[in-house]
């Protein structure tokens, strides 16, 4: 086992992202509501690099290094509630996390992911304008892989053994000609995962705080069948607790995102990339971009 400070122990606990976030990352078109009727299929494929460790701001002196990478299956339906537009969705992914640099003494690991669910409504939408109000509710189920003695040092785990939800709302609005903007804002809460080891020598409770995001993007519509979207994200909160100990980790994650679509015979292309400007604490992103096919059945 490498030999880490424990004080970088303790924030390697929650330094892997799918130990901490839930994510609700937006692409900049998903604020326009589809038409009802439609079931949605989307396979998609990502990756992320991340490299240094920071801690209260401040980056450490070790070399750390973790590659992950996941693929994921959607499915989801449209349909009218209260004669508005909506969508429901399920999503579930089988990922694996490669520890590198001064990590590479943990082992690698993979599996299966918690269970995603969402619930989207639009209860205002005005289409001549091109406006929409869009609101959504996010579930994660502890469905994953998960093995608390993949905790100790270093979470490598999938599947995250507790419960996590979010709300989150969104505007969009066409600006001028092909150029469109959307912002949106959301806040996650987690449950509590009492089968934890971090730096411990016994499993304890792994607590979290709220996590407070916004978002915002610009879109460039080439043609109705190709776009370009510049994002740009903004993470707060999430500190987190093991056992009896101190509430650490503030997260204050400054991020952005390029993202290309295209229409296809077979479907809509989804094509991203981004990374982390600054982060408080945890990984930075140095990069990740994700390869997203989708298509829908009447």
């Amino acid at each position: 086992m490498i030999r880490l400070p424990h004080c970088a122990l303790l924030l390697l606990a929650s330094a892997v992202p799918s130990a901490s976030a839930l994510a609700v990352d937006l692409v900049p078109q998903d604020v326009v509501p589809p038409p009802p009727g439609l079931t949605t299929v989307q396979l998609s494929y990502s990756a992320s690099v991340r490299g240094d460790l920071f801690r209260e701001g401040k980056r450490q002196a070790s070399d750390t290094r973790l590659d992950l990478d996941a693929v994921t299956l959607r499915i989801g339906r449209t349909f009218q509630w209260r004669q508005k537009p909506a969508y429901v969705r399920a999503d579930v992914a089988r990922g694996r996390i490669d520890p590198g640099g001064s990590l590479q003494s943990f082992d690698a690991n993979s599996g299966i992911g918690d269970l995603n669910l969402m619930l989207a409504a639009w209860p205002y939408v005005d289409r001549d304008a091109e406006r929409y109000v869009g609101i959504a509710a996010y579930l994660r189920l502890p469905t994953g892989t998960y093995d608390p003695r993949k905790t100790i040092g270093l979470n490598t785990n999938i599947g995250q053994n507790r419960l996590a939800g979010a709300l989150q709302a969104g505007y969009g609005q066409r600006l001028v000609g092909p150029l469109a903007w959307m912002i949106a804002g959301d806040v996650a809460v987690f449950g509590d995962n009492d089968e934890y080891f971090g730096p411990n020598p016994q499993a304890s409770t792994f607590r979290q705080r709220p996590i407070f995001s916004t978002q915002t993007a610009l879109t460039y519509q080439f043609n109705p069948s190709a776009s370009l979207g510049l994002s740009y994200f903004y993470n707060t909160g999430g500190e987190t607790r093991l056992g009896q100990s101190d509430w650490h980790n503030r997260m204050d994650l400054h991020r952005y995102g390029v993202t290309a679509q295209i229409r296809l015979p077979i479907g809509r292309l989804t094509i991203e990339y981004g990374g982390d400007i600054t982060t408080h604490s945890g990984l930075l992103e140095e990069t990740r971009w994700a390869v997203r096919l989708g298509t829908v059945f009447r």
